[in-house]
């Protein structure tokens, strides 16, 4: 990494300063400490059409008179008793700077400017005797000079540095850690990259840079905290650790520190709690405190927080981790809650680490219920099973023993992919008499289990069944047939059903929190599908920082990846497809859940879409070992992704037919949603789906369906006027990869039939869309930009050929030699690569 950064984000700044320097003729770069001033300031003298003079203000020059300039004036200037400069001096001096013609005086760190100096800048400032660029902190200025602010880095200007420093991008995980360490300071941010890289903690992977492990500060940026944590006095700093092991911390744990505040290492929120102003400041104070006085601190916030009552919610947690770190933890039932509203908070390394502590001291079987589910949220299935399997055998109290119970026939249906066994622990769990609200909930259960491995008609029964029930049955029994409709193809409907049923999803959030996710899950999924693609983006792309900034479990981050990559490839940017999907892929050691199959499916059609075939034939390989035969909807996901793959490797006809036999699968489950898909992918691969998809379109009406029906037909019909009219659909859906191959095959078509013109115009329209794509490639832009290269008296020979003449026929109709015509054939068949006639008529879209 070079040691200096490029200037990113900067461009109002250095415009407002060359603007001052052009008029006023003195600008003050003001900021704190890291934020770029100095970088900003040399790329205002380069852009400065004058030479420049630099002179920097130390601590040490701070206490010498003219420290700082003392290089660029005389050194025999009069001064009253030795050290101060009368005013006659002072003008001298200014005069000096000034002299050798127009150029720029530049001072950094101003404000550590002796007075002396600082009278001289001032002269020179008031009387212009030469252009000023100065940097300094906040609060010190001068008259004349224009202060232009520099702050932090916004998070998208940050993420941009970041990429400049590791010369590409990083996840998304590796981005906000960096952002919420850094927070923005540009020299924070280039410490942190220079210590992840020499740690080893930064790697390269398929998702871009991931860090991996705990943030550990040392070298460099260990020593730039260190000399901001040195301004404090010892009463100071052990405040200031106090604060770091149990911030925020509200007013009655610890009075707000005002000189701490002052000084700019404390901040008061809104909410009145105190936080140390910048995370790197609570690392390092952790990090350098004596285990002895460290546990001192977390047993005094303890006693403080136990003596004011611990009642507000997450007070158990802090507790229980400060009794826990000081060695003085000893209820198990306080560590008990404490996991419980750890895992609450989604702090799935604390709730395990609470629980276990607890089933260490002995305690109830609730904390396995937490440790099991800790354990699921890791991808740890196996070892869950062996908790929630040893926890639902020890009993308890029904509403735990059916917790329990439906939590590890969650895991072992979509962890393990055990479908039998997931049914028979729901089956133990009703064996007895169960309050209505209960058994309703444990018959939605079973169905998430149906829509996923039954045919969708189970389902649809067991959602109505719900609905006869009333109350939150009804509700969950709606969020059913939402998923079936979604399922089925019929996303309106789908839509439709989650708007009528949201404000009852929300009265019961408080005790059914999932079917909020899978409402919203259902909206974005039917919101792509119907070809609202700009819509679908906003609200997944506000799921998934949702996620990432709230730390939610990991899985949950794959629907809104599949969907941001889905969108992607309809829009042509195949790169950005896989970046998404990449940076949620899990380890390779790492036995995949439902949800990841699906994502490694979505990984490689997006990869085959780029054109990377051995990545994506990876990446199918792993999502078709991770899947299980109960994961039906997964399976569809996979076995479209193989159809892509298998034409990224040139093996078209083979695509069209795992297509087609993949949308069969789907039309006999019920999941229309992914014949339509596949449907469509078999006629973009050259097989007539049109009858089909013209039907299923007919009862649905949503646009992206109509416009897949459209396509079909008019490629079937080989129309290109059709094609056009499909392309304009597809465009207004911002399905532009399927608008540029509709416009790719209409420019085939028309140049086929003699109609260069048309040909032209289509190839150009076509084209001016492919611009906009990242590496995308089809079989139907290939063949288009295959022929378009041919030359006329070559394409016009192959026409013949493909109509059946032979090589002395077609020399006959064209009045040349017949040795020609073999030469235009053999050099035709090289640059279309095919062998002879037969790749000839398939090109041609008559084989």
């Amino acid at each position: 990494m070079s040691d200096q950064l490029p200037l990113v984000g900067r461009e109002g700044e250095l415009r407002a300063a060359l603007r001052a320097l052009a008029g006023d003729g003195a600008v003050l770069l003001s900021g704190p400490p890291g934020v770029g001033k100095t970088r900003l300031a040399a790329e205002v003298l380069a852009a400065a059409p004058h030479p420049a003079v630099r002179c920097y203000a130390t601590v040490a020059t701070s206490r010498i008179p003219l420290g700082a300039i003392a290089s660029l004036v005389p050194t025999d200037l009069p001064a009253i008793g030795g050290t101060i400069l009368p005013s006659s001096s002072v003008r001298a001096a200014a005069e000096h700077l000034s002299r050798g013609g127009r150029r720029v005086l530049s001072i950094d760190d101003a404000h550590l400017l002796d007075d002396t100096s600082l009278l001289v800048l001032q002269h020179v400032v008031r009387h212009k005797l030469t252009r000023v660029v100065c940097t300094a902190r906040p609060g010190w200025g001068a008259e004349g000079l224009t202060v232009v602010h520099v702050d932090a880095l916004d998070r998208e200007r940050a993420d941009t540095l970041l990429a400049s420093a590791l010369g590409g991008p990083a996840d998304a995980s590796t981005r906000h850690l960096v952002w919420a360490n850094s927070q923005g300071n540009p020299l924070y941010l280039k410490e942190l990259v220079a210590a992840g890289l020499h740690s080893g903690a930064l790697t390269e992977t398929e998702g871009g840079w991931n860090w991996s492990g705990p943030l550990e500060l040392s070298g460099r940026l260990a020593e730039l905290v260190d000399l901001t944590l040195g301004r404090l006095a010892e009463p100071q700093r052990r405040a200031l650790e106090l604060l770091a092991y149990g911030e925020p911390l509200e007013p009655e744990l610890m009075p707000v520190p005002a000189d701490l505040v002052d000084m700019g290492f404390v901040r008061v929120g809104d909410d009145g709690r105190a936080r140390i102003a910048h995370p790197l400041f609570s690392a390092r104070l952790r990090a350098t405190c004596p285990t002895l006085r460290a546990r001192a601190h977390r047993r005094s916030l303890a006693d403080r927080l136990e003596a004011e009552g611990a009642a507000r919610r997450g007070d158990a947690v802090r507790v229980a981790t400060w009794r826990l770190d000081s060695g003085t933890a000893e209820s198990p039932d306080v560590l008990a809650r404490a996991a419980e509203q750890a895992l609450s908070a989604q702090d799935w390394e604390l709730a395990e680490r609470l629980s276990r502590a607890a089933v260490a001291r002995g305690t109830t079987s609730r904390v396995g219920l937490v440790l099991g589910l800790v354990l699921m949220y890791q991808r740890q299935c196996a070892q869950a099973e062996e908790v929630l399997a040893e926890t639902m055998a020890a009993g308890g109290d029904m509403l735990t023993v059916i917790q329990v119970g439906c939590t590890r026939a969650f895991n072992l249906f979509f962890g393990l992919g055990d479908e039998d066994a997931a049914v028979a622990v729901l089956d133990e769990v009703t064996a007895q008499e169960l309050p209505a609200e209960l058994e309703h909930a444990v018959l939605f259960f079973a169905l998430t289990f149906a829509l996923e491995a039954a045919p969708l008609r189970i389902a649809r029964l067991g959602g109505e069944l719900l609905i006869a029930e009333g109350g939150w049955a009804e509700t969950a029994g709606r969020q059913v047939l939402a998923f079936a409709d979604q399922f089925a193809g019929r996303y309106t409907e789908a839509i439709a059903r989650i708007e009528d049923n949201h404000e009852a999803v929300l009265a019961t959030a408080g005790r059914f929190p999932s079917l909020i996710n899978a409402a919203t899950g259902v909206r974005n999924e039917s919101t792509l599908r119907c070809g609202d693609l700009a819509g679908a983006e906003t609200r997944a792309a506000q799921a998934l920082a949702e996620v990432i900034e709230e730390d939610r479990w990991s899985v949950t981050q794959v629907p809104p990846r599949v969907l941001l990559s889905q969108s992607a490839r309809l829009r042509g940017q195949a790169a950005s497809a896989v970046r998404i999907t990449a940076e949620g892929v899990p380890e390779s050691g790492v036995q995949p859940m439902m949800w990841d199959v699906l994502l490694l499916a979505e990984f490689a059609a997006g990869a085959a879409l780029q054109g990377q075939s051995e990545r994506a034939e990876r990446a199918l390989a792993r999502a078709e070992a991770g899947l299980r035969p109960a994961w039906r909807i997964a399976q569809f996901a996979v076995g479209a992704a193989r159809s892509w793959v298998l034409a990224g490797g040139g093996r078209v006809n083979e695509a069209m037919q795992a297509a087609l036999d993949n949308a069969a699968t789907a039309r006999a489950h019920g999941a229309h949603s992914e014949e339509i898909v596949s449907l469509h992918d078999a006629a973009r691969f050259g097989a007539d789906t049109s009858p089909r998809l013209l039907e299923l379109a007919k009862s649905r009406k949503d646009p992206l369906t109509t416009a897949y029906a459209s396509h079909a037909q008019a490629r079937a019909l080989r129309d290109p006027a059709g094609l056009e009219e499909v392309a304009a659909a597809f465009t207004a859906c911002g399905a532009t990869l399927y608008a540029a191959e509709a416009l790719a095959e209409a420019s085939r078509l028309s140049r086929l039939h003699d109609r260069p013109r048309d040909a032209d115009r289509l190839e150009r329209q076509a084209s001016a869309l492919a611009e906009s794509f990242d590496g995308a490639t089809t079989p139907g832009l290939v063949v288009t930009s295959t022929l378009a290269a041919l030359t006329p008296r070559q394409l016009e020979i192959a026409r013949l050929a493909v109509a059946g003449l032979t090589n002395v026929e077609i020399a006959e109709r064209l009045a040349i030699a017949k040795r020609t015509v073999d030469n235009h054939l053999h050099t035709t068949y090289a640059a279309v690569g095919v062998t002879g006639r037969g790749g000839l008529r398939a090109l041609f879209g008559q084989g």
